[in-house]
């Protein structure tokens, strides 16, 4: 999978340096990954959640840390190592508890 961008994300994380080596680990398992859809992702994340927004779109919540990393994924089920994962946000659990995100996206 490729993320998109692996150096938004870094920079994001840099504000909570207590995540950082989390973060790391995260793109590296995502980066070697290969998923045809959300069944995949939760082989290797089984924590991750599927969200669908009012706006239409989905995206996916990863659980980093004390951490919550929102993310849109474009699978391509005919060639998995393809799919491209776009990081939106990465908030403090109060943050994403307030739900203002959802909005955002």
């Amino acid at each position: 999978m490729r993320v998109i961008t692996k150096a938004r994300l870094l920079e994001l994380a840099k504000a909570h340096a207590d995540s950082l080596p989390s973060v790391k680990l995260w793109l590296s398992t995502v980066q070697n990954a290969a998923w045809s859809n959300f069944a995949d992702l939760r082989n290797t994340f089984n924590s991750a959640d599927m969200v669908h927004l009012d706006s239409g779109n989905t995206v996916y919540v990863f659980n980093i840390r004390s951490y919550r990393l929102i993310a849109a994924i474009h699978f391509t089920p005919k060639s998995p190592d393809k799919g491209r994962v776009y990081v939106r946000e990465f908030l403090t659990h109060a943050d994403y508890d307030k739900n203002t995100w959802k909005e955002r996206n």
